[in-house]
């Protein structure tokens, strides 16, 4: 049974990889093209066809990782365990990768762009990086304690907190 963890884990976190570089090769290039003498806000303008492109891909992002909690996950909390897995080392590997290929960001308080999703969410690498570690840890107490045939479950006012919680550090 353990081992069916390990391999479901893996598979999980070389996706999530996969898809951190691609996406941070993404970046690359939209900042090759858009910041030729180095990122820097306030943001350029650019056209429509341009946001809506980045749109869905964030669109699209968040569903092929949400894949993989359907696909290892047996109940709605696994499955929410391995989606936020997934999306925790995509989003540190997405880091890891861009400081490889252009050296950036210089450092965990750097400001980025987190996310267009509902709307702009800017602030340092480091809030992304809290949160995932944070989602990894949840994930796999989860998947953990599910495996063990022990009842996990959330009330209400826990859900309430991590999200909550989550916001915070973004905010």
């Amino acid at each position: 049974m353990k081992s069916n963890i390990v391999k479901s884990l893996l598979f999980a976190c070389l996706f999530a990889t996969g898809m951190a570089y691609l996406e941070s090769a993404i970046v690359v290039y939209l900042r090759e093209i858009l910041y030729p003498d180095g990122f820097v806000f306030p943001l350029k303008i650019v056209g429509e066809n341009l946001i809506i492109t980045e749109l869905f891909r964030e669109v699209v992002t968040i569903i092929m990782l949400l894949t993989i909690g359907f696909y290892f996950g047996k109940s709605k909390l696994e499955k929410f365990a391995y989606f936020i897995f997934a999306f925790a080392v995509w989003d540190i590997f997405y880091y890891i990768f861009l400081k490889a290929l252009i050296g950036w960001p210089e450092s965990l308080l750097t400001w980025d762009i987190l996310f267009l999703i509902p709307f702009n969410w800017i602030g340092p690498v480091i809030a992304p990086v809290i949160n995932s570690i944070t989602m990894i840890i949840l994930a796999l107490i989860i998947i953990l304690y599910k495996k063990k045939h022990l009842k996990v479950y959330f009330t209400f006012y826990e859900w309430l907190l991590l999200i909550i919680g989550s916001l915070v550090i973004f905010i």
